[in-house]
């Protein structure tokens, strides 16, 4: 007996439709009268498959009667759509900053496509953009409805707040978009975003126009409706289709010209300027590859990926490497390279391991937390666990819990006390972590997991580890 769909807890916000799961892995769409009828209509559209064909959006077909769409109607839905999983969810502020640029263009692209054949897209939000592999790809079908003649570009301004100002205050002042967009899951506001674009930055690329403007309209709007003063209907002034084109296609060419101003991390070049020697390096490679190989997988983790040299090895026997790195400018590099890769199934993410993406939005159940979401089969742990002990201060049975609990094989390098990079680390710690130690880590690796091969690298500093899950 299969168990019923169950309710996305991060897919209620458009009254009209919600996203449901089986255990399958099956994603059904409900949704209600007027959505099922745009729906019906949309599909059939050959622009709308010219978007499936390039992998631009999401495949959809109208859902099998089955017990599973009956379950979804039985909660009230008019008609029942399916969609094609993608391998793992993420979101904005989890990604590097191509990242949400290719993800704004994408949207500007079927937006501006939409409105040429008398549709438009009535959110613009980053959240209702997924990843196959680095190539990013719509998934909410539904909040593309029939254009309404002299109406707006309604969602210019939530566009703004997810996808323009982040990309602004990282090309124009160097500041990581990740930690607002993480803190505030509505984006940067028009008033907010003004602040960091005082004095002679207002006149940077697009910052009058789509920063300063806006923020007048927004005080201006605050003002007149503060504390006792009467409601009021905003109005809403028509615009010509040649007048929203102009606006679409200024904002498209704005974000197009934004960069990152790239600098050399800490990082970035870890590739080129690792401390192995090239015999050890290559033991590495195939100690990795040999275990990556032992079975084809559906996820596979990369903690701690730098540009992904490891991912890469792995990616060859899974459906899906997830590599993460809290190295923004590494992780760039790393989907730089990727989105050139034809059909390549590695997703680029940046994250603090020791302060990982949480559950949060309404009852902290919107977005899930990294580690509530697709489960891996495999879990990369290379030149990682000094980082998170002596760096981060982790104890490490916390760490080894943690990566138990996940229920998966893993690859674990353990970095030991007299090799360069831990002196490093201890040189200014007044701590001295006497539980990092070779033994003490074996030990406990033993009390969670089963050891199946080890492998001594660089003199014996570094050790490889290959641990099959025990429960």
């Amino acid at each position: 007996m299969t168990s019923k769909p169950i309710a996305n807890t991060g897919s209620f916000r458009d009254p009209v439709n919600r996203i449901y799961q089986t255990a399958e892995g099956r994603i059904l769409r409900g949704l209600d009268k007027t959505a099922a009828a745009h729906c019906a209509k949309l599909i059939t559209q050959p622009f709308f498959q010219e978007w499936v064909s390039a992998g631009k959006i999401v495949k959809t077909i109208h859902a099998v009667d089955d017990a599973d769409t009956a379950a979804v109607r039985a909660d009230g839905w008019a008609e029942v759509v399916e969609h094609a999983p993608v391998p793992f969810v993420s979101y904005p502020y989890e990604w590097a900053f191509f990242m949400l640029q290719d993800a704004a263009l994408l949207q500007l692209e079927l937006l501006e496509t939409a409105m040429q054949n008398s549709w438009t897209i009535k959110d613009a939000t980053p959240y209702n953009i997924q990843w196959q592999g680095a190539k990013p790809i719509f998934i909410d079908v539904p909040s593309i409805v029939p254009a309404v003649a002299g109406e707006p570009w309604l969602a210019y301004r939530q566009f703004c707040m997810l996808f323009l100002y982040p990309l602004m205050l990282k090309a124009h002042l160097n500041i990581d978009f990740n930690g607002s967009l993480r803190a505030d899951l509505d984006g940067i506001s028009p008033s907010t975003a003004a602040k960091y674009f005082g004095g002679w930055r207002r006149f940077k690329s697009g910052v009058m126009a789509h920063v300063h403007l806006p923020a007048s309209v927004e005080n201006s709007i605050l003002k007149r409706e503060r504390d006792r003063a009467p409601a009021q209907k905003r109005e809403v002034k028509p615009q010509s289709e040649a007048m929203i084109f102009g606006l679409v296609q200024g904002v498209r060419n704005t974000v197009r010209k934004l960069r990152p101003g790239q600098q050399h991390s800490a990082w970035s070049h870890y590739a080129q300027t690792h401390s192995y020697a090239d015999a050890d390096i290559q033991a590495k490679r195939e100690f990795v590859a040999r275990h990556a190989a032992t079975q084809q997988r559906q996820i596979v983790w990369d903690l701690g990926a730098n540009t992904g040299d490891f991912s890469r090895l792995c990616a060859l026997h899974a459906q899906t490497v997830v590599a993460v790195d809290s190295d923004i400018e590494a992780v760039e590099r790393m989907y730089v390279k990727e989105k050139e890769t034809t059909n390549g199934n590695i997703l680029p993410l940046v994250m603090n391991l020791a302060n990982m993406s949480p559950n949060q939005g309404w009852a902290g159940k919107e977005r899930a937390a990294f580690d509530a979401r697709q489960k891996p089969q495999l879990v990369l742990c290379l030149a990682l666990v000094h980082h998170l002990r002596i760096a981060a201060n982790i104890p490490m049975p916390l760490f080894l819990d943690w990566l138990h609990n996940l229920g998966a094989d893993a690859i674990v390098e353990f970095v030991g006390r007299d090799d360069e990079m831990t002196k490093k680390l201890l040189l200014n710690k007044k701590e001295q972590y006497d539980d990092y130690n070779l033994a003490a880590f074996e030990a406990e690796l033993k009390k969670r997991f089963t050891i199946r091969e080890s492998l001594v690298v660089k003199g014996g500093s570094r050790q490889l580890y290959y641990l099959e899950f025990r429960k």
